[in-house]
């Protein structure tokens, strides 16, 4: 862990994209590949994969009075140090004496987080924490602390972690991409990248694929620039989410890649529907139905329909993105909510169909596809 926190200050210390991927390619091409998989999970900000339900629920207080605890200082000193610092990693790292005898690596410190997370009750996960920073150095345990509260802070995105990858392993970006994309999971993709099997990287359903998002640009002009052929649709204003459907089972996750399901309970019973297993790619929107919603009128197409295409008629509208936060954050919803807070999952893209990969078809044919599903799933609930 003391390289892995000596490469997040290097990369903290500088602006320069091509410097901090340098960085951190070199660090993880001095790993063995087990803690370079684990180190590109941490890098990441968070303790683990994406695709994982795992938390460790250790709230800031909990962490506040351990940091306290250990450095043995008053609550002014620590207080000062926030005050100067803004980040209670960065204070923990001011704060703890030194401890020449660390050798914690981040295996170690990835079994303590699952440790942390397995544990029941503020005592035991806080014993834990305390047993863990007490056996770092005060630079190892900034770190710890950083990725515990989820927010390294030091100008690494996702992306820059993938391009370390591939330039640690001289591989493609692209596989790279792909393989975090279809496996939510980085360290694994610095697993298949070392040992040269990144083609071997294979969807899962129930475990959240990347989302694709948009990118800013200029002006329409600009944006229609990069496409021989394009296609413009409203964008509802709402959280985007993508749905997985096998056998009547849903999991619907965010675009964190949480598991999002127990917020909207109106959601799964249509979407279970479906006559092919299936992942969709849609945004959950505030709704306004003409009447009672039917099930199947509680998952709504693409926009625009193409020539030859049915126009859904009497399927309500999206109410303001307002109405919408009032759901949002709760997992446990009454039905009072659930009357006066309807929600819709407006599919307008299929990642996965029958047991086929559709992500590389082309988006007329996605469309094809997703407009048969639903229009199959119409009929069966007719």
């Amino acid at each position: 862990m003391k390289r892995f926190a000596a490469t997040c200050e290097a990369i903290a210390a500088t602006t320069k994209k091509l410097q901090k991927t340098a960085s951190l390619a070199d660090y993880l091409k001095s790993c063995a590949p087990d803690d370079a998989a684990i180190s590109a999970v941490f890098l990441t900000g968070h303790p683990f994969p994406a695709w994982e339900e795992a938390t460790l629920q250790i709230g800031g207080r909990s962490l506040w009075q351990i940091v306290a605890e250990l450095a043995g200082g008053s609550e002014a000193d620590l207080e000062s140090a926030y005050r100067r610092l803004g980040d209670l990693g960065a204070v923990a790292g001011d704060v703890l004496p030194e401890n020449p005898a660390s050798k914690l690596t981040p295996i170690e410190v990835e079994k303590a987080f699952r440790s942390i997370s397995a544990a029941r009750g503020p005592a035991a996960k806080g014993a834990l924490v305390r047993d863990l920073l007490s056996h770092a150095s005060p630079l190892e345990a900034k770190y710890i602390v950083k990725i515990m509260t989820g927010d390294l802070r030091i100008g690494l995105k996702e992306s820059l972690v993938e391009e370390a990858i591939a330039k640690a392993y001289d591989r493609p970006l692209a596989d790279v991409q792909r393989a975090n994309m279809l496996l939510g999971d980085i360290g694994q993709a610095v697993r298949l990248a070392e040992a040269g099997k990144l083609d071997e990287a294979k969807m899962r359903l129930f475990h959240p694929l990347g989302f694709m998002l948009a990118s800013p640009i200029e002006s329409a002009e600009e944006g229609l620039s990069y496409f021989a052929e394009a296609a413009v649709e409203d964008k509802y204003d709402g959280i985007r989410a993508q749905a997985h459907v096998s056998a009547g089972a849903v999991k619907i996750f965010s675009r964190t890649r949480d598991e999002i399901t127990e917020s909207f309970p109106e959601l799964p019973d249509s979407l279970a529907a479906l006559p092919q297993d299936a992942i969709l790619d849609g945004e959950i929107v505030a709704w306004e139905y003409p009447d009672e919603p039917k099930a199947s009128s509680e998952i709504v197409d693409r926009l625009a329909p193409a020539e030859g295409e049915a126009t859904a008629t009497n399927l309500g509208r999206a109410r303001p993105f307002t109405a919408l936060q009032q759901r949002l954050g709760r997992k446990k919803v009454s039905e009072k909510m659930l009357r006066e807070n309807p929600v819709a999952f407006l599919a307008f893209d299929v990642l996965y169909c029958a047991g086929e990969l559709t992500i590389d078809h082309p988006l007329r044919e996605r469309a094809r596809i997703l407009d048969e599903l639903l229009a199959a799933l119409v009929s069966v609930s007719d």
